[in-house]
């Protein structure tokens, strides 16, 4: 399993990296399918079916949100479609009978979840020096996720939300937390750009709890819907959303603190 998962990642990282480094229109392009096939994903994996309208009609709405986003940017009070998102997983993961039957309730929390959070990912290109910004996005979110893991097999004792993910632990939290954070500090340093030291406090120390709890929403999603992975689209990973759900919060966080700080 480790040897698989080595491996996907050494393939998927320069893909990643390419990615960053395509024209802005063309990275354009290639985030919106991703986030299409994303949304997709969630929605198969929620319905239990596989009609081709349905999961095809996930995809295209979040692609259309995921452009519209990018288009609206500059005269669009973009901070009003944030609660769509809170709104809708909210009704998704709100107690009592699941909605697994309700499709169209999926479809529309896919579309929010996924179109809308992942959008930030063009907008964030879109600010000066965004291909750093989304380095710096990567690294801390990657940093995280690999001092969560390797803190939590080696002193992970106590179970951080046993209920969501039970195999998340709360030393495994606080190792992910201080490598994400010490990432953003040496990724901002690294890079050379320009920062106040209040936006390089808020990066450091607010980006690494976003991905964790990203990490815990989608895991939520999972045991909501019934599923261990969200597809087995990445083996030894799980599906797409199994890979972005820590960039799904942290990436309009880094947004918006350039926005507002």
């Amino acid at each position: 399993m480790l040897r698989t998962r080595v491996l996907v990642a050494a393939i998927g990282l320069p893909l990643l990296a390419l990615v960053i480094a395509l024209p802005e229109p063309v990275f354009a392009a290639a985030i919106s399918l991703l986030l299409a096939a994303a949304a997709a994903e969630m929605f198969i994996a929620a319905a239990g079916t596989r009609p081709l309208w349905q999961p095809l009609g996930a995809a295209a709405a979040a692609a259309f949100v995921a452009l519209w986003m990018r288009q609206a940017a500059e005269g669009f009070p973009l901070w009003t479609l944030l609660p769509l998102p809170a709104i809708a997983l909210y009704g998704l993961l709100r107690p009592g009978p699941g909605p697994r039957r309700l499709r169209e309730a999926w479809w529309l929390g896919a579309v929010a979840y996924v179109g809308v959070l992942g959008a930030h990912w063009l907008l964030l290109r879109g600010e000066p020096e965004g291909q750093r910004w989304l380095i710096v996005l990567l690294g801390v979110t990657i940093a995280t996720d690999t001092g969560a893991y390797a803190v939590g097999k080696w002193l992970g004792r106590h179970p951080l939300a046993p209920r969501i993910s039970p195999g998340k632990t709360r030393e495994g939290a606080i190792g992910g937390f201080l490598a994400g954070a010490v990432a953003g500090v040496g990724l901002l340093l690294a890079l050379d750009l320009d920062s106040e030291a209040v936006t390089i406090a808020a990066i450091a120390l607010l980006l690494p709890i976003a991905a964790q709890a990203g990490d815990l929403l989608e895991s939520a999603l999972k045991r909501r819907i019934g599923v261990k992975d969200s597809s087995g689209l990445l083996p030894g990973h799980g599906g797409l959303l199994d890979r972005m759900d820590s960039q799904l919060l942290a990436g309009p966080l880094l947004y918006w603190i350039l926005q507002w700080l």
